[in-house]
Formats: C-alpha cells, structure tokens, sequence
C-alpha cells in the first residue's frame, strides 16, 4: 500500500462515522448504508488521485458517498419520493463539516448518555438502530407493545439530545 493510499485509508477509518451519517440520511436502512459506505471507500480509493490534501477530506468523502448513493438509487430505478432525501443529506453535509472537536465531544457523550439508560432501552436502541429492526419484530424483540415503539423512541431520542447537550455545554466542563 502506498503513502497516499494509507493516507486515504486513515481518514476514511477516522471519519467513518460521519460519511455513514450522510448515507444514512439519504437512504434511510442502516443495512443499505453499510453496503453503500464500504461502495464508497472503494470510490475514493479509486479516486484519491484527485483528492487535494490541502483541502478537508470529510466534505470530499461525503460528495462521493451521495454520488455512490445516486448511483445506487439508479440503479434501483428508486428515485426517491421528493427533494426531502437530498435537502437532508445536505443539512448532513453541513454537519459532518462542523468542528472536529464538538463531533468527537458529541459523540463521547452520546456513548456515556446510552449507557446511563436502563438495559431494556439500550436493547431497544441497539435492535431499532444497530441492526435496523423495525415495526412488530422490533417490538417483539425489544418486549414492547407494538403501539408504543415510535413515542418511545421518539422520547429517547430527545432524552439523549438533551443529555448530550447537558454533558458538551461549556458551563458544565469536561467533568460530566
């Protein structure tokens, strides 16, 4: 493997979380988007010839992820139903490009926030968005009425929103 080669290979590894986030918003199955990311590093392998290094390397990645994405959904003969697809994956854009620091805090936040949360909502949150479960398997799984599966995970979602804002405000410091 060559130097730029290994270069590449580093920054795709270091920021895998935030190309994957611009896929995910665009097609909505974390399992699509996992094959769609590893479709995507083997397109900026190809093309880290035209990459230039003095530029950021993230909004780089992530216009070849939604070109991989593009792709895909020709592919499928899947266009999707409106604009909403693309205005998302470029409000993600927006915030793969945002500080480097607050993604790293947001994410060592989010870590410490999940794991404060009682086992049976952990379990849920990894079944709904670890391996895409969905609908009556996913309340099955997670023993939850079917009826209550959206508002609850609407709810841990805006409990982890607010425990993430909590633990990267400045006033509270990096002790939370």
């Amino acid at each position: 493997m060559d130097d730029n080669t290994f270069r590449s290979f580093l920054s795709i590894t270091e920021n895998r979380s935030r190309i994957l986030a611009v896929i995910v918003t665009m097609v909505r199955d974390f399992e699509v988007a996992e094959d769609l990311f590893q479709e995507t590093v083997i397109e900026i392998l190809k093309s880290e010839e035209r990459f230039d290094p003095s530029r950021n390397f993230v909004p780089w990645a992530c216009g070849i992820a939604k070109n991989v994405v593009h792709q895909h959904w020709r592919h499928q003969k899947q266009i999707p139903s409106s604009g909403l697809s693309e205005m998302i994956a470029d409000l993600a854009m927006v915030a793969v490009e945002g500080d480097d620091d607050l993604w790293r805090r947001e994410r060592s936040a989010l870590r410490r926030c999940v794991q404060k949360l009682p086992d049976r909502m952990q379990k849920l949150l990894v079944l709904r968005y670890g391996h895409n479960v969905k609908g009556r398997e996913l309340a099955e799984s997670a023993a939850f009425r079917q009826g209550s599966i959206r508002t609850t995970l609407a709810r841990l979602r805006g409990q982890l929103r607010q425990c993430i804002q909590t633990k990267i405000s400045p006033s509270c410091g990096e002790a939370n």
